[in-house]
């Protein structure tokens, strides 16, 4: 996917030999799944009303993990993206990934994979029982969400900035001293770790 020669630069990641990126598409907001697509862990009882429950980052059995998962059968995940709207990721594999597409539209598998035994985390409380609290973990209903994993082109990513959560004021250049200028260094941006990214 990648090459350079003689000194020039082409287009790609020059973290490996050969690099390919696919999109992983919910059908759903995985960051905030309804109360109708969630149950009480380990059994078949629906959550209470107005649960909301977040199965993306930090959530062990996520639904992003299930489709990450599915990924790593024929692949060697070197990254992931976060989502704003919480329905499609970009993900980064090695040189050892062994996936192809049947057909010119780039998708892998076939359309709609199921989501089996995911679990999330609480972030609105129910407002009728049984009742939860926040953080508490629950599972997620079987096939309530579905993913499709189709190829990406590595194109046009958005600047990062403080403004979208991007980078984060503290260590850069120097020790990230204040007042700024002072003699133990300034302050400066650097990259916001993905746990806190918004």
């Amino acid at each position: 996917m990648v090459a350079k020669v003689n000194g020039a630069a082409y287009p790609g990641v020059w973290v490996e030999r050969n690099v390919a990126f696919v999109k992983i598409t919910f059908s759903k907001n995985i960051k905030a799944l309804a109360a109708a697509d969630l149950l009480v862990l380990g059994t078949a009882t629906p959550v209470g009303a107005s649960t909301v429950a977040d199965s993306s980052f930090g959530v062990v059995e996520s639904v992003l993990v299930k489709a990450l998962k599915a990924i790593e059968v024929k692949a060697t995940i070197l990254g992931i993206s976060d989502s704003t709207a919480g329905t499609v990721y970009d993900v980064m594999l090695g040189h050892a990934e062994g996936w192809f597409s049947a057909l010119t539209d780039g998708i892998i598998l076939a359309a709609g994979q199921t989501v089996l035994g995911a679990q999330a985390k609480v972030t609105t409380i129910a407002s009728a029982a049984p009742f939860n609290a926040l953080g508490d973990i629950v599972g997620v209903t079987d096939a309530a969400v579905t993913y499709t994993l189709q190829f990406a082109k590595f194109v046009d990513l958005p600047a990062g900035t403080g403004a979208n959560g991007a980078i984060t004021l503290g260590v850069g250049s120097t020790s990230g001293a204040v007042p700024a200028g002072s003699a133990t260094g300034t302050a400066g941006w650097y990259p916001t770790t993905i746990p806190h990214a918004s």
